[in-house]
């Protein structure tokens, strides 16, 4: 994909985190690691973060809007930097925290750092800053109340020649390159202590030569000086967010869309659920893509099914965001509070998936499904309580419709309200309990073309309810696409 010549350098650096089919999801073996919540649970506890792009090819490229025209050394550029700025500018977010990258694959980095200088041979400010701005930015956002985290990358300065030769790069990775690399990661970890929260690792790809040993040499000297720290190592961009190492904390979750939800409760691969997008156009780059309350029904709906998101903002040289995407961001704090109210809020009528988080999903549940008819038959007319409306998915004639009560309750009964136009021939009601696996309450033959099915199960507390209707179209299938009125849960 052609990218714009503004984000030229940005796109160039993203392109390798597009894993090639030898990469796939489903070639990736899911970590063995039981949860630790406790370790996580401060990150859990912030809902959503922002994440920043600091690069010299960025803030610091004459052709980059986020340059504001501007190209000097890279010293004076870290200079230029207002911190107060940038830090009064990521309160106004809401945010919980924040990610700064401190470098991606080049030799300049954004604090002063001797092993790297006296591996490399680069003079102070030549390569690493002088300024230590990690440090004062760290000071200003906790003086918000703001934690913060970095991002690192696994393949390290790989397009610096200078700097790739020094520390041994090569690819394969070697352990050799790793222990060097991490040991100039090892210098920040222990002067920045506690006032570092955690990591977010770029390029640490399978097919790069990576595996959970030089992944855990890396692990040790992003954890120097802080062995609370959480670490997310990035296997590449995939449709879903997905567990990748055993030395993961979190999941990387890198994504193009706001789509993606915890499905399976707070962990993943034994990793707390988090999701990593951009907000505007593209990493770094300006526009929004989603209006505010779509914003806030996504963070919210991530946030009450366990995971947490991170926004990737616009960022200037001199330390401010982009406008469009800080006035969205603002309200995001208050309206969260806001679906959080209503949540506690029962429905007159007690029945547990009003005010609900529906979705219109493929059977395999690999998919979100657009509504049919635009938004004639979205998501949402299957709770709203009225059996006038309806929603159905498009692009599959067999589809499901799957349902997150909006607040965990005992529930022994669920009623299912077919349009007259669109009943299943043949349909299967499940239920998912806290903490455990679907389960099946019943399969039913609908070949006379009933509306309303009511299937009774054993009390239990739920989590989500979904019915999944089967292909309506072959031998002695009278019925059609599965159109959903109302869904009903007691």
């Amino acid at each position: 994909m052609k990218k714009a010549p503004l984000f030229a350098l940005i796109a160039a650096l993203c392109a390798a985190l597009i894993p090639t089919a030898a990469t796939s999801a489903q070639e990736r073996a899911v970590p063995d690691k039981t949860p630790d919540p406790a370790r996580t649970e401060n990150f859990r506890s912030k809902r959503y973060g922002v994440f920043f792009h600091y690069l010299n090819g960025v803030q610091n490229s004459a052709e980059s809007l986020n340059s504001d025209g501007k190209e000097t050394s890279w010293d004076e550029c870290v200079d230029e930097f207002d911190v107060e700025r940038f830090a009064d500018a990521a309160a106004e977010t809401g945010a919980g925290y924040v990610f700064f990258t401190m470098m991606q694959q080049s030799q300049h980095l954004c604090a002063p750092n001797d092993t790297f200088d006296k591996l490399t041979g680069y003079a102070p400010g030549e390569a690493c800053s002088k300024r230590d701005l990690i440090a004062e930015i760290a000071d200003a956002l906790a003086a918000r109340g703001i934690d913060l985290y970095l991002y690192w990358t696994g393949d390290g300065p790989s397009r610096d020649p200078k700097a790739a030769a020094a520390l041994k790069a090569a690819f394969p990775v070697t352990a050799e390159y790793m222990h060097n690399w991490a040991n100039v990661a090892a210098e920040y970890g222990r002067r920045y202590g506690d006032k570092v929260k955690g990591w977010w690792i770029d390029g640490s790809y399978s097919w790069i030569g990576h595996n959970d040993e030089t992944l855990g040499i890396l692990a040790e000297g992003l954890r120097a000086g802080n062995p609370d720290r959480i670490l997310a190592f990035n296997p590449g961009v995939d449709p879903r967010v997905m567990a990748y190492s055993i030395h993961d904390d979190f999941t990387a979750g890198e994504q193009e869309k706001f789509v993606s939800v915890p499905e399976n409760g707070r962990f993943l691969g034994g990793a707390q659920w988090h999701i990593l997008t951009f907000l505007g156009n593209w990493w770094g780059a300006p526009g929004v893509k989603l209006t505010k309350k779509e914003l806030a029904q996504y963070v919210w709906t991530v946030n009450r099914l366990g995971g947490v998101v991170t926004i990737d903002m616009m960022l200037y040289r001199d330390g401010s965001l982009e406008r469009s995407q800080l006035e969205v961001m603002k309200p995001l704090r208050g309206r969260l509070a806001e679906l959080d109210a209503a949540a506690e809020t029962p429905s007159p009528d007690g029945n547990l998936v009003s005010g609900g988080i529906p979705f219109l999903r493929s059977n395999d549940l690999l998919r979100t499904l657009p509504p049919s008819c635009f938004e004639l038959h979205e998501a949402r007319l299957g709770i709203d309580g009225d059996l006038s409306t309806s929603a159905v998915g498009a692009e599959n004639w067999a589809w499901t419709y799957l349902v997150y009560l909006k607040k965990r309750a005992e529930a022994k009964t669920l009623t299912v309200h077919f349009s007259p136009g669109g009943w299943a021939t043949e349909f299967e009601i499940f239920i998912k309990p806290v903490d455990a696996d679907w389960q099946s309450v019943g399969r039913f033959d609908n070949p006379e073309g009933n509306t309303l099915f009511t299937v009774d199960f054993a009390p239990q507390t739920l989590d989500a309810v979904r019915v999944t209707a089967y292909k309506p179209d072959g031998p002695d299938q009278p019925g059609t696409q599965m159109a959903i009125a109302e869904l009903e849960v007691y």
